[in-house]
């Protein structure tokens, strides 16, 4: 495995497992000058293990299920610390709040928000990806990260309020 770091943004050459993922992530911190932790730990493990979009406060109560003293200022700072790494990615909701999912060591997709029931949905497309590189690479810009969220209505949504 190798592991290349543009910034501050990770990106897994070959498949890790989560306890790989979380050395990488415990090497980290431990060189941005963070204490290494029970709770921090924890938190890590379960960021890492949840492959769904998590709100912190559903990431506390996971925590908390397994350690009743997990702080909540201390989630919220070491999910801030793992999105400024790039090892998570917050996405806006509708609400004003934010999901989480991890993305260390999985492949680059983008998102589509429902505006009725906020489900989000994972997708990749091989084109958009390729168009998007190509128009970068006539402007001479080097892509480090990308973000691309549409937002409009799912099927579901759609089935129950066709005007929509």
């Amino acid at each position: 495995m190798s592991c290349v770091s543009h910034g501050a943004v990770w990106a897994i050459l070959d498949v890790v497992t989560s306890e790989q993922e979380q050395d990488i992530v415990e090497q980290h911190l431990r060189k941005s000058g963070f204490r290494w932790t029970s709770q921090r730990a924890l938190i890590v493990r379960l960021a890492l293990e949840t492959h769904d979009h998590f709100t912190a406060e559903e990431l506390l109560d996971r925590c908390r299920r397994v350690d009743p003293k997990v702080s909540r200022a201390t989630v919220y700072r070491t999910l801030s610390v793992l999105e400024d790494a790039g090892f998570v990615e917050g996405l806006e909701t509708l609400d004003g709040g934010r999901r989480f999912e991890h993305v260390l060591g999985h492949e680059r997709h983008d998102h589509m928000v429902c505006l009725g029931c906020e489900k989000i949905i994972e997708f990749r497309d091989d084109e958009l990806q390729r168009r998007q590189e190509l128009a970068a690479k006539r402007v001479g810009f080097r892509i480090e990260r990308h973000s691309l969220r549409m937002y409009g209505t799912c099927n579901e949504c759609q089935r129950e309020d066709p005007v929509r």
